[in-house]
């Protein structure tokens, strides 16, 4: 590849992460059940969005057991009580096909910790191979998506 055709590939790349930096939500811990005990067998789940630049742009949208929890922006989170039990834990994007997914085993008194964090799959096969690159990431990955999601901590809660 020429130098003057990378240096522009690198500007539009730059300039279009500039203008869609402003599309994700920013919000603060949603905290409605911080400090309150559980009631009945549940867990607490504290989801936060880490502060990396990659795919600023897009809302993680957060959805456990099949409803719609949360959108989040850099460095949101939120914080809610679940029954004990398996729980489908699912984050995706706007613009990609994917989702990535996760199953929580959760323990009656227990909180969880998950950190959702950009996946650099799809934005590198954006880049190098254009929609088709995103495309064929999207078909070979089961558990694909702009995000990923992962337990960061497990801790009993203190009654």
């Amino acid at each position: 590849m020429r130098p003057a055709l990378r240096k522009a590939l690198v500007c539009v790349v730059v300039a279009a992460s500039v203008l869609a930096s402003g599309c994700g939500t920013t919000a603060g811990e949603s905290t409605p059940q911080a400090g309150t005990k559980l009631h009945g067998p549940k867990a607490q789940l504290k989801i936060y969005r880490t502060q990396e630049f990659i795919t600023s742009g897009v809302a993680a949208d957060i959805r456990v057991d099949g409803r719609k929890i949360a959108s989040l922006g850099i460095g949101g989170s939120i914080l809610l009580d679940v029954p004990a039990g398996s729980r489908k834990i699912v984050v995706d994007g706007w613009g990609h096909p994917n989702s990535y997914s996760m199953t929580l085993h959760a323990k009656a008194g227990m909180s969880y910790v998950l950190e959702v964090s950009p996946r650099s799959e799809p934005v590198a096969a954006g880049i190098l191979f254009g929609l088709v690159g995103a495309v064929v990431e999207a078909v070979v990955n089961e558990n694909g998506g702009p995000f990923q999601i992962r337990v960061a901590e497990t801790k009993p809660l203190r009654r």
